[in-house]
């Protein structure tokens, strides 16, 4: 490669990289309510993973999870809206792509998670706690934070501020 080709190539492709580098940038802090919204979407994919791991391994959760599906549907919609909606804001169409990215982020990483009787019995108890939750925000994410970490959200959250009167 000589070095006209070298310069070009680097040039183009510093260019690209400025065009990527605002969208990415452009990806504000998630408030409260966007932070909950995927804390709920994350309670959500791992139980729907976690239900496909015990299924390979013959234990029947499915029934625990559709009925949490069914029972919380308007607020797993609702979750999903708010955290689509951040996307759209931070990446302009390209928001459903990264929305897209995110989700699919969230279901697998609980893909390789270990898969034991003990674990499905937990995902089939968490399962049916949420669907007594019966689509209480609240309850859904204390649920959501004794099963683990919340997800990593691009941008992170924002501080929380006080202001004195």
């Amino acid at each position: 490669m000589t070095k006209t080709m070298l310069k070009g190539a680097l040039s183009i492709g510093a260019a690209a990289f400025l065009f990527v580098q605002p969208a990415q940038a452009a990806m504000s802090c998630w408030g409260q309510q966007q932070a909950a919204a995927a804390k709920i979407r994350d309670l959500q994919s791992r139980l729907m993973v976690a239900t496909m791991r015990c299924q390979a391994m013959g234990v029947d959760v499915l029934t625990a999870y559709n009925d949490f599906v069914r029972v919380n549907r308007s607020t797993i919609q609702a979750a999903n809206g708010v955290i689509k909606a951040q996307f759209e804001t931070g990446y302009g169409g390209e928001g459903e792509d990264f929305y897209d990215r995110f989700t699919t982020a969230l279901a697998n990483e609980y893909g390789a998670d270990p898969t034991t009787d003990a674990i499905c019995g937990e995902t089939a108890a968490a399962a049916e706690e949420a669907t007594l939750a019966e689509g209480d925000v609240g309850r859904l994410l204390d649920l959501a934070e004794r099963m683990g970490p919340p997800p990593d959200l691009p941008g992170g959250e924002c501080p929380i501020t006080f202001s004195a009167r």
